[in-house]
């Protein structure tokens, strides 16, 4: 009995504390941070939404372990999942045009995959090198369209985000994970 204590408390002290949650939101956005104890450190996850319910979201995420501003900004992804046995609207391979206020275009191109459960979904990872400029330019804007470009006709809406409450949530999730807030265009050499 002495030896299964003794076991039972060397496995239990193995284990990783578990993660604490926040959550906050502002406006349309929503961030989540996440912190947990890896046992060499703590690790801080931060993240802010829009979107979801059954709809396509964007999101950013950066970590407390990531390098920052202004070597790194965190990248605007669109996410969406699709119900079992359908397809999601946007297919592997295709090409995204992110729109802030019907004046600033980033684009991306679709990767399409199934998760562990089966279930279908498609991610669209703006380039590193905009990174920056959308971000700056949904500080400053009131709304993004999402529209996947098709080469035989118009383009097709994914989604019409606001960008409501987006630069307080950005603000929240880069302080959170110990980030700085400035947003530093790269200058051209």
């Amino acid at each position: 009995m002495g030896v299964l204590k003794w076991v039972l408390a060397a496995t239990l002290l193995a284990c990783p504390v578990a993660a604490q949650e926040s959550y906050w939101q502002y406006g349309d956005w929503a961030v989540q941070v996440t912190a947990f104890d890896t046992r060499e450190d703590l690790r801080v996850e931060c993240s802010a939404h829009t979107g979801g319910d059954g709809m396509p979201s964007l999101r950013l995420s950066i970590s407390n372990g990531d390098a920052g501003p202004p070597e790194h900004y965190p990248q605007l992804t669109l996410h969406e999942t699709a119900p079992r046995g359908h397809n999601t609207q946007m297919q592997n391979g295709q090409a995204v045009v992110m729109i802030v206020d019907q004046s600033l275009a980033y684009y991306a191109l679709v990767d399409g995959y199934f998760d562990e459960h089966g279930i279908l979904n498609a991610t669209a990872e703006l380039r590193w090198q905009d990174a920056v400029y959308a971000l700056i330019g949904m500080q400053a804007g009131q709304q993004m369209d999402v529209r996947l470009l098709q080469p035989d006709r118009a383009s097709t809406r994914i989604t019409l985000a606001s960008l409501n409450g987006f630069t307080a949530a950005y603000g929240k999730m880069m302080d959170s994970c110990g980030h700085s807030l400035e947003l530093v265009e790269p200058a051209l050499d």
